[in-house]
C-alpha cells in the first residue's frame, strides 16, 4: 500500500516529516522573535529623546508663568505649573505603553477577520525591555524638566530681589517626574489583565508534512 506524507501527520504515530515540520516552524518563530526584539530596541532611544524634549517645550508653552500667560511672581501659578508637567508626563507614559504593546504583539497579530484589528497573542514585553522602558521613561522625564527650565532661563528675565526661587520657571514638586514610568506601567498592566481575563488566546494551526515538503 503506498504511503502518503499526509498519513504520517494524521496517524497515531507521527513520522519524521512531523518532526521536520515542527523544527522548521520553531526555527522560523525564533528568528522572527529575535528580529522583532532587535527592531524594538533600536527605536527606543530616539523615541525617548524626542518625546522628552517635546514634553519640555510643551510645558514651557502651555504652563502658567511660561511663554504666554501668568507671572511666576504670583504664587498661585506654581501649582498649575507643576500640574501641567504632570499631565504631559502622564500622557507620554500612556504613549510609551501603547508603543511597547504594539511591538510586543508584532506587526500582524492585530489583523483579524476581514482585515479588522483584533486581539493578538497575549505576549508581555520581556523583562529587559520592561526595565529599559522604566529607565528610559525616567530619563525622558528629567530631560523634559530640564528643557522646560532651560527655556524659562533663556527667554525670561528673573525679577530683581527674587524672594523665592520658584518665581522663575521651575518645578516645585520633583516627584511628578515618576509619573511617566508609573503611567506606562499601569497601562501595560491593565492591558495584560484585560487580555488574560476576557480575550481568548489564539493558537497557531499545526504545520502539516505536505505543506513543509511541497510549500
Amino acid at each position: 500500500m503506498p504511503f502518503s506524507a499526509n498519513d504520517g501527520a494524521h496517524g497515531p504515530g507521527a513520522g519524521p516529516g512531523t518532526a521536520l515540520g515542527a523544527t522548521i516552524a520553531g526555527g522560523t518563530k525564533s528568528r522572527h522573535r529575535g528580529a522583532a526584539a532587535s527592531t524594538s530596541w533600536s527605536g527606543w532611544p530616539a523615541f525617548f529623546a524626542v518625546t522628552g524634549a517635546g514634553a519640555g517645550i510643551l510645558w514651557w508653552l502651555v504652563a502658567p508663568g511660561g511663554a504666554f500667560y501668568g507671572d511666576g511672581t504670583d504664587f498661585q501659578v506654581w501649582l498649575p505649573r507643576d500640574a501641567s508637567l504632570a499631565l504631559l508626563l502622564t500622557a507620554a507614559g500612556v504613549l510609551t505603553a501603547v508603543r511597547s504593546l504594539r511591538w510586543s504583539r508584532g506587526p500582524r497579530s492585530w489583523r483579524g477577520r476581514w482585515g479588522r484589528r483584533g486581539p493578538g497573542p497575549a505576549e508581555s514585553p520581556s523583562l529587559p525591555l520592561y526595565i529599559g522602558l522604566l529607565l528610559g521613561s525616567l530619563a525622558a522625564s528629567v530631560l523634559a524638566w530640564r528643557i522646560g527650565v532651560f527655556a524659562g532661563d533663556l527667554f525670561q528675565t528673573p525679577p530683581d530681589n527674587m524672594a523665592h526661587p520658584s518665581m522663575v520657571f521651575s518645578l516645585r514638586s520633583p516627584t511628578v517626574l515618576i509619573l511617566w514610568p508609573l503611567s506606562a506601567s499601569a497601562v501595560i498592566f491593565a492591558s495584560k489583565l484585560l487580555a488574560y481575563s476576557f480575550l481568548p488566546e489564539t493558537r497557531a494551526e499545526p504545520l502539516h508534512d505536505r505543506e513543509v515538503l511541497h510549500g
